[in-house]
């Protein structure tokens, strides 16, 4: 939610909700308890009649961390598994998206209400935010959504999350002339002041060595609707903290690429290079480059929460919290999903296969349960997501996409080998 002033003085609230894989698997959360016959994995499939071009088809060797920038990214990514779903707080807050904010210059483009000095200037480690709003779309306005963005911000120790949370709060003061301070009911440390003629709430919380900053907005300027939000999401989040151990900051530069295995199961748009963490999905490789930024990042894997803010969001989805996504992994518009058991990986794959709004076209022979569709919407900056194709074995999903049928194809057959191959790969 990017704070955005209108002529005549309106203002609004903007989450970024790209129009990208993630609309694909709306609601993907929802509906994977049902039963599916069939078998859920062939025992010893051949590969060799795979059309796979030139693609690689065996898990690649994960290098070495030694560079904390990439041990910035990726703690961010763990730092999704100790932050609130909007949803949780408010059932309302169903629509918005997720983004990794390793460095100071990406939290004060896409979490501007954060004043970018007192956090560069006494060390930001990581950070993750979230979004919900009960308005579906781009650009929910003020005055005319629900909406919050909460964020949460991680420092070496606990005087200094004090410290930056305090000049926080004074530099948004000292931009907001209108400024009425208020307070939020059960967290006496918090500094929160609203707009006196806005209906926008704005909350800093130092805890241990995390700094949480929340942005509640509703239709009309109801102090105790904000106030409560904002208490409630508080409240819920300290649990989250205190269950939370951070990356000490002399070990970001070691923290391991791919401790699930996750990323070494993917196909590679570079395949002479590991798939080192980005904070965003562009620039990952050529054929990806059409893709927008993502917040959810490349070279990443989540968790259980960390995908529930990326997929949970829809009102179907969010009836079966516990679907059994166990982890998500992200190379630039690749996705691979680990659940908790074969069956649902299969009852999900059946359901989004007769579920999709898209042309069917024909899946790659030898690839068995995969789909393959197209998406004539796409224009041609997104080519890239034109064609996309499901593919499954065992307890991993995964999405590939191409510009074109047989490109897409080729990926899909790649992939499911790769899949094959890393069987052996705990």
């Amino acid at each position: 939610m990017n704070e955005v002033s209108e002529p005549g003085g309106r203002t609004r609230l903007c989450a970024r909700m790209a129009v990208t894989a993630a609309v694909l698997l709306s609601g993907l959360l929802g509906g994977c308890a049902e039963t599916v016959t069939g078998t859920e994995r062939i025992a010893t499939p051949d590969l060799s009649t795979l059309d796979v071009g030139e693609l690689r088809t065996h898990p690649v060797r994960v290098p070495s961390n030694d560079n904390d920038t990439h041990g910035r990214v990726l703690e961010s990514a763990r730092l999704s598994e100790a932050v609130i779903n909007p949803p949780d707080i408010d059932p309302a807050l169903i629509y918005g998206t997720s983004t990794l904010l390793p460095t100071p210059g990406r939290v004060s483009v896409l979490a501007p209400e954060v004043a970018i000095e007192p956090i560069a200037n006494f060390g930001m480690i990581a950070g993750y935010t979230v979004t919900g709003s009960d308005v579906t779309g781009q650009e929910p306005r003020v005055g005319e959504a629900k909406a919050m963005r909460f964020t949460v911000l991680s420092f070496r120790d606990d005087d200094i999350a004090r410290m930056v949370a305090g000049r926080i709060d004074e530099a948004d003061i000292a931009r907001t002339p209108d400024a009425v301070r208020v307070h939020v009911p059960g967290h006496p440390g918090a500094y929160a002041h609203w707009r006196d003629r806005s209906p926008i709430l704005f909350t800093t919380l130092a805890y241990r060595s995390f700094v949480i900053v929340v942005l509640a907005a509703d239709r009309t300027r109801d102090e105790a609707a904000l106030t409560t939000l904002t208490a409630n999401a508080l409240t819920a989040e300290l649990p989250l903290l205190d269950a939370f151990e951070p990356t000490p900051p002399d070990k970001l530069s070691t923290m391991p690429f791919d401790d699930d295995a996750m990323l070494r199961r993917m196909l590679h748009p570079d395949e002479d290079r590991w798939p080192y963490p980005l904070a965003d999905a562009n620039g990952t490789a050529q054929d990806d480059s059409s893709w927008p930024d993502e917040g959810w990042g490349s070279g990443v894997v989540y968790g259980p929460r960390g995908v529930s803010h990326l997929l949970g969001r829809s009102p179907e989805g969010r009836d079966n919290p516990g679907a059994g996504v166990e982890r998500a992994a992200f190379i630039g518009s690749r996705w691979l999903l680990r659940l908790s058991d074969p069956a649902r990986a299969r009852a999900m794959n059946v359901r989004l296969t007769n579920t999709s709004q898209h042309e069917a076209v024909t899946p790659p022979s030898g690839v068995p349960d995969s789909a393959c569709f197209r998406n004539p919407a796409v224009t041609d900056a997104q080519r890239e997501s034109r064609y996309y194709c499901f593919v499954l074995d065992g307890r991993y999903w995964a999405i590939v996409s191409a510009a074109d049928e047989p490109t897409v194809k080729q990926r899909a057959a790649a992939q499911y080998a790769l899949l094959v191959n890393a069987r052996s790969i705990t």
